[in-house]
């Protein structure tokens, strides 16, 4: 990896943990999710306009896609507003973000959806699922069943069954648009992200519309740069991403580096908002890392 594909990689890892760092601090909510995906929508508008896309080319199929991808998003956003609302996003957002991989691997093995995985990829699992086994304990005592039976575990599943869901639509959803005529992979990209940036925000204004804590919510923060400003990163890290992997031999160099925003999210968490640290949560991190650039890499 060449100097400029780590800068512009280390800029997305930065945005990617400060955006859920404003989501944890600023407001936990359906509201400042939804107002982010409007800023998101946004910013993608003018590649949306430019990119030449024949709208009337575009299959029945990928609406369809689209709109089960939105669903997934809904869930992955309102679980994740209710996990930092409840826990620390020093938990949550490491096994929020580590768990999907996992979740993905089974899935696409079970309906044969992709390349098969190796031998090292599944190891890197393995570690992966033992991180994420260790990240909830404060102390080695804790290493029991019922543990695992807290609120916020239940919303990391939710979260992560949400992350997976719309990553696997998201893939199928690009696998279609690339049969189209793009100016480029990057605008492909943008045009994507920018109609299910759309699409989120009308699926969370039900929620936000539903809800009274929400509607209040809506309205504290919707003058606050914060929702604004995490809709921006949220966009531009996932461009970051697309302009490095012109300056890279092989993309899983990309994906491994990538994951260098878990311990950035757990550190905001422990020295900025001065949650709980302890030594299961510093190794299970560790593990959670090596785990996921092992199967990047192997």
């Amino acid at each position: 990896m060449n100097v400029t594909a780590f800068f512009l990689i280390f800029i997305s890892v930065f945005m990617h943990a400060a955006w859920n760092f404003l989501g944890k601090k600023e407001s936990p909510s359906s509201a400042f999710f939804l107002i982010a995906a409007v800023a998101g929508m946004l910013f993608c508008l003018p590649f949306i306009i430019f990119c030449g896309v024949a709208w009337q080319l575009i299959p029945p199929e990928f609406w369809k896609i689209l709109i089960v991808s939105m669903a997934f998003n809904v869930l992955y956003y309102f679980s994740l507003a209710n996990g930092y609302r409840n826990g620390d996003i020093s938990l949550v957002y490491p096994l929020g973000r580590s768990l999907p991989v996992l979740l993905t691997a089974v899935i696409t093995g079970i309906f044969n959806i992709g390349k098969e995985l190796s031998w090292g990829a599944w190891i890197g699992m393995s570690v992966l699922f033992a991180g994420c086994l260790i990240l909830p304990l404060q102390s080695w005592r804790d290493l029991k069943i019922k543990t695992y039976f807290s609120k916020v575990l239940f919303w990391v599943l939710l979260i992560s069954a949400g992350t997976t869901g719309y990553t696997i639509f998201d893939s199928m959803g690009m696998e279609i648009l690339k049969e189209m005529s793009f100016r480029s992979g990057m605008f492909r990209a943008v045009f994507y992200m920018g109609l299910a940036d759309a699409t989120i925000a009308a699926g969370l204004t039900l929620p936000v519309v539903c809800s009274k804590r929400e509607r209040s919510e809506f309205k504290r923060i919707l003058f606050s740069y914060s929702p604004y400003i995490a809709g921006v990163f949220t966009a531009a890290a996932y461009i970051l991403v697309l302009l490095a992997m012109n300056y890279v031999s092989n993309v899983c160099y990309i994906q491994a580096f990538r994951q260098m925003s878990l311990p950035l999210g757990m550190l905001a968490g422990i020295f900025l908002l001065k949650e709980p640290c302890s030594m299961p949560k510093i190794i299970g991190m560790i593990l959670v890392v090596c785990g996921l650039i092992t199967s990047t890499l192997v």
